[in-house]
């Protein structure tokens, strides 16, 4: 069984330099720093590995230092109902905040991850008395949840080669990068997860794909998405 590990003092000491640079950590004041220093632990987990269940109580909540986190949520029957993707520098789950007693998702390692461990009874703590902290995470909370309003829109589709369309849009919108003459995610999704985060079958994104390359508007790889007509995909979303 393959278990998590702590992070070297040397990773630990880069991360820690740069954290306060980081949008979520820029609120926090120096004690409040230094107390998630000494209370917060810094783990490394390997593809594959399980961060928390579904129903899990929720003892900590995360903030993604290196690599790609899978969200799933499983419905009451064993069929996939959601599945996500949480990217490094970022925060979650926000519901875990003054909430849910339990995870309402599992997380999965969708790559080898460095990832911070803070204990909510401490986040809260700090947040009590941290107003900007709390407006900056109101801010991201309305920013999911326009991400969420676009989500729902894949729902809508009776066509299982448009639902695939608009996912690909999706990813383009939350996790691309500028690269070149387009856009980049620079992680290895595969297209069994496009089928499933589309509601459809493999063979049916692997047509998706198929025609998209033929018209120069996408290279699906191993280790990467390259999005080579970005309008096309933005579009989509208006």
């Amino acid at each position: 069984m393959e278990r998590t590990r702590t992070l070297v003092n040397r990773d630990l000491e880069l991360y820690m330099e740069s954290l306060e640079d980081e949008p979520f950590f820029e609120n926090f004041a120096t004690e409040q720093m230094n107390l998630l220093e000494n209370k917060a632990r810094f783990h490394q987990y390997n593809k594959g590995q399980v961060l928390f269940f579904q129903s899990d109580p929720r003892t900590y909540s995360y903030y993604l230092l290196k690599g790609l986190v899978k969200l799933e949520s499983v419905a009451y029957q064993g069929d996939f109902s959601y599945i996500d993707f949480i990217e490094k520098q970022t925060f979650f789950p926000y519901g875990s905040i003054f909430g849910k007693k339990e995870y309402t998702f599992d997380a999965i390692a969708a790559t080898d991850i460095d990832i911070i461990l803070i204990p909510n009874d401490i986040l809260e703590e700090i947040l009590y008395v941290n107003n900007a902290q709390l407006r900056y995470m109101y801010s991201q909370i309305t920013q999911n949840l326009n991400f969420l309003e676009k989500r729902l829109q894949v729902t809508t589709r009776s066509s299982a080669y448009e639902r695939v369309l608009f996912v690909l849009a999706l990813w383009q919108y939350d996790m691309a990068k500028p690269f070149k003459d387009g856009m980049l995610i620079q992680y290895p999704l595969t297209m069994n997860e496009l089928a499933a985060v589309a509601g459809t079958t493999r063979e049916t994104a692997s047509r998706v794909i198929h025609d998209l390359k033929e018209e120069g508007r996408i290279s699906f790889k191993r280790k990467a998405i390259h999005y080579l007509d970005p309008q096309y995909f933005e579009d989509m979303l208006q």
